[in-house]
């Protein structure tokens, strides 16, 4: 998978219209629920993916008062995307540049995520959350699923229909170690999965830059 950038977000336990009992929280890549600072996107410092291309510019728009209360994160995205079902390459946004993302972040799992409009800065909808739908497939604590193959069939599923329309995109989703403690500690168990890319980034084709 590509290191495609980092956000800090507030996030959110799992509302009640989520009926799964497993998500203790929502981690997902869309901003519907758990999301960033207010105005973030007035700083015209994020790339086209409306992330960060560095932790600094991430931690940098949001109020230091407020910093506590946001988690860092880090993504990869895989070089492909789904439309209509079928599988695509994906072009990498030219100033998709971040800095390597740190080796002691720690993956939480992986997000199927659309993008319907190229004018809409960033990703749009989450099915799992948005549309509530880890009510009905399996996730993991953080509101993702639990691999990069669980991912990619939920994003062939969702680009078929029974979720917003749109190109769907597989996307790891890394958290910082300073907030990894207590009872968001990904189980001992997971730890050498969720510390691995998840999805060769030579298959099914290399990325293209733009």
């Amino acid at each position: 998978m590509i290191d495609a950038g980092y956000s800090r977000k507030r996030i959110v336990t799992r509302p009640k219209e989520i009926d799964a009992p497993q998500v203790r929280e929502v981690c997902s890549v869309s901003e519907h629920i758990s999301s960033g600072p207010d105005d973030w996107e007035e700083s015209w410092i994020h790339n086209e993916f409306g992330w960060f291309n560095s932790i600094a510019d991430a931690t940098r728009v949001v109020p230091e008062p407020d910093r506590p209360a946001y988690r860092l994160f880090a993504y990869r995205v895989a070089p492909h995307v789904y439309r209509g079902g079928d599988c695509i390459d994906l072009q990498i946004p030219a100033n998709v540049r971040p800095v390597p993302i740190p080796v002691d972040f720690v993956s939480l799992g992986f997000d199927a995520v659309s993008k319907s409009d190229a004018s809409v800065l960033g990703f749009e909808c989450s099915p799992l959350s948005c549309n509530y739908l880890a009510s009905e497939i399996p996730t993991n604590e953080f509101c993702l699923f639990q691999s990069a193959e669980a991912a990619s069939a939920g994003a062939e599923r969702f680009s078929r229909g029974g979720a917003e329309p749109g190109d769907y995109y597989v996307i790891q989703v890394l958290e910082a170690p300073d907030h990894m403690t207590g009872s968001r500690r990904p189980t001992a168990a997971a730890a050498d999965e969720r510390r691995s890319d998840g999805l060769d980034a030579s298959k099914p084709g290399d990325a293209a830059r733009g």
